[in-house]
């Protein structure tokens, strides 16, 4: 079969490809950045309607064109546009990631007037949470009025490749309920354009905390760890993970320490007593760093025992 067309579309992304044995062909993979071309695509696809990939570095793996495409978070009509190309009946709607857009009412709070009643009000909201003015300017923290997000702090996140992949937004006169997020994927690393992946990496529970820290912090939002951060981890060169949720997430914690500890990572969990980071602040969560536990297989089993 001729997969000039399909195979060109997936180079659009991927870049120069190489063939190997049958219909599979290597590529770079952008998920380990290995040296060598070692992210395998079969372009056939079988009866089951499958194009099996996987990377023989990173083991990142999946059983369609369509999973790798969601997996690169690839714009829907790019993907589209690729899709079109596989046999006809094996076409499933991609339902990727769609592309995040800050609300048009956004306003960056440092842009602000000072004599801005309203942008005062979110200043003073933001001072009493311990942020600086230079974190407003950090993080692009902004504010919207009116619309959908209107009477809301704004906190963007940004990729890598400095891509906006998510946003945060919290309302600063507790008139409505705390938060509203946009309608898209949570798959992503917040605030990943501001990490070191090169340093001990903090895990903690939301925006304000990850702020607090001051330090390779990450936000998980919630108590539950990303597929695409638990990836970029496990390749990275990154060693020492502590991981820092809120006392009544203990179980979560010990969780996503195991994981990260079964991949050859030290791993440090932080008792947080009765305080999240961003109620102690950055002195307080320091001294906290120091009596860190390291946790090893017989730690996680005591943990899990006492839960």
């Amino acid at each position: 079969m001729d997969y000039t067309f399909l195979l060109g579309s997936i180079e659009n992304i991927l870049g120069k490809s190489h063939k190997r044995a049958r219909d599979n062909y290597a590529f770079h993979c952008p998920f380990c950045n290995h040296r060598k071309p070692k992210l395998e695509i079969n372009m056939a696809t079988n009866e089951e309607g499958k194009n099996f990939w996987e990377c023989w570095v990173c083991q990142t793996r999946g059983q369609s064109i369509r999973s790798l495409l969601k997996q690169l978070s690839t714009p829907r009509d790019q993907a589209a546009d690729i899709l079109k190309y596989l046999p006809k009946g094996t076409y499933v709607e991609y339902k990727g990631l769609s592309i995040v857009e800050l609300p048009k009412e956004y306003q960056p709070l440092y842009l602000a007037s000072t004599e801005s009643v309203i942008a005062n009000m979110v200043r003073k909201y933001l001072y009493d949470r311990g942020l600086t003015d230079n974190d407003f300017i950090k993080y692009s923290i902004g504010y919207a009025t009116t619309g959908e997000f209107g009477g809301r702090v704004i906190i963007p996140s940004y990729s890598e490749s400095g891509q906006l992949n998510f946003f945060v937004a919290r309302t600063y006169d507790n008139n409505y309920f705390k938060y509203k997020n946009p309608e898209a994927s949570k798959d992503i690393i917040f605030f990943e354009n501001l990490i070191n992946w090169n340093q001990p990496i903090i895990l903690c529970e939301g925006v304000f905390d990850a702020i607090a820290i001051r330090r390779n912090a990450i936000p998980i939002l919630g108590k539950s760890i990303s597929d695409a951060l638990y990836k970029r981890i496990i390749v990275g060169k990154v060693q020492d993970i502590y991981v820092a949720l809120d006392t009544d997430a203990r179980d979560k914690a010990v969780q996503i320490a195991e994981k990260f500890l079964n991949q050859g990572k030290r791993v440090f969990l932080i008792n947080l007593s009765d305080k999240d980071p961003s109620e102690m602040g950055f002195r307080a969560f320091t001294e906290l760093i120091q009596t860190a536990e390291e946790l090893d297989l017989t730690g996680i089993m005591m943990h899990k025992l006492n839960l």
